[in-house]
């Protein structure tokens, strides 16, 4: 993994299609190109029920290889959770 070299936000997944990926941020939809990986990736995890990715501030690109362990990622799924509780030690243990 990368580190991470721009601000993100998190988008929660509405649909997939075959090229694209709609997501809501903040209450906006926004139409995300993916490519064939991305695609597979979601296709894979798009079963769950809510499913977060974390989206650049322009709105035009998925940022799927941030590091699990990104303090910015941290601060995003906290916010979005609105809770004072790790969200990412929450994941770990699976609740």
């Amino acid at each position: 993994m990368r580190p991470l070299d721009c601000p993100f936000t998190m988008g929660q997944l509405l649909t997939l299609q075959s090229d694209t990926v709609t997501v809501i941020i903040y209450g906006k939809r926004y139409d995300i190109p993916v490519s064939v990986s991305e695609h597979q990736l979601l296709t894979a995890i798009a079963k769950d029920e809510i499913i977060l990715l974390p989206v650049n501030f322009e709105r035009t690109r998925l940022l799927l290889d941030i590091s699990e362990t990104s303090p910015q990622l941290e601060r995003e799924l906290n916010e979005f959770a609105d809770t004072t509780e790790s969200v990412t030690d929450l994941l770990k243990e699976g609740v």
